[in-house]
């Protein structure tokens, strides 16, 4: 089972920001997650909200899509999480594209805004072009989104990048697709392998046993997991290790790196 830094190691430094995943490699993971969003002058920046209330000092509350990247640049978003990461910025995608180390891995999700309302096409345009300017080889880059249809179409630009379907577990609204049963299972098997997809990234669920991994596993596909707060734990990482999942996303790599067979 490979490690995943959700947002970076976000336990321990500012998410998305290109400290927090840098940490995260440093910690031993094979992966960090991020999520970007295109600003107003169609640069990929590295943010999970739609706005930057949450994370910028001073609650300054910009719409992402809505502001230049020379706005955004000039925001603090590191002093939220503590005051030894005061004047960290919000990355470039590019700059943390150069920023992969020698065998490890970004796992780059496409938001679907808030609002679950779709992925933003224009993206389809901008990461090949991102790709081939940077030179970014298939080995150091996936691509997840829950807009299955948005995924779809930029696999077939980047066809030798793997691209994994997220799901959940709850009922969303909008694009997000849910997963509780073999069933609802199947029928994401089924679109990957039409489409050409590499995996499901699937939120964590107890109803997620080893029937479910080798029936994926069958079929061709990876399986990854993620969780967050009160489910992101030692406990579900060793459940998840024993019944052979490919890759687990935590918060916390450094923590769960620790467990036997994965240090």
């Amino acid at each position: 089972m490979q490690i995943v830094g959700h947002r970076g190691a976000s336990d321990d430094a500012p998410e998305n920001t290109l400290e927090s995943l840098m940490l995260a490699w440093e910690q031993g993971a094979y992966g960090a997650e991020c999520d970007i969003i295109l600003t107003k002058d169609l640069k990929p920046v590295l943010m999970y909200d739609d706005s930057t209330k949450r994370t910028a000092l001073n609650g300054v509350d910009l719409i992402v899509e809505k502001t230049d990247w020379s706005e955004l640049q000039k925001l603090d978003v590191g002093s939220w999480k503590h005051e030894k990461w005061k004047g960290v910025k919000i990355p470039l995608l590019e700059d943390v594209l150069r920023a992969i180390p020698d065998g490890r891995h970004l796992f780059i999700e496409i938001k679907t805004g808030d609002a679950n309302s779709g992925a933003d096409p224009r993206v389809i345009d901008y990461l090949p072009q991102l790709v081939e300017k940077e030179g970014i080889s298939p080995d150091k880059i996936s691509f997840i989104c829950f807009d299955h249809a948005f995924l779809n179409r930029l696999k077939k630009r980047l066809p030798a990048y793997r691209a994994f379907y997220l799901t959940t577990f709850s009922p969303q609204p909008g694009k997000w697709p849910d997963v509780r049963n073999m069933q609802e299972l199947e029928v994401y098997i089924k679109e990957a392998l039409e489409n050409g997809i590499d995996g499901l990234d699937m939120e964590n669920s107890p109803v997620i046993i080893k029937d479910w991994v080798q029936r994926i596993h069958q079929s061709g596909l990876k399986i990854a997991i993620w969780s967050y707060g009160r489910d992101d734990t030692l406990e579900n990482a060793r459940r998840y290790n024993d019944i052979g999942i490919d890759f687990l996303t935590t918060n916390m790599p450094a923590l769960i790196l620790k467990m036997p067979g994965q240090a």
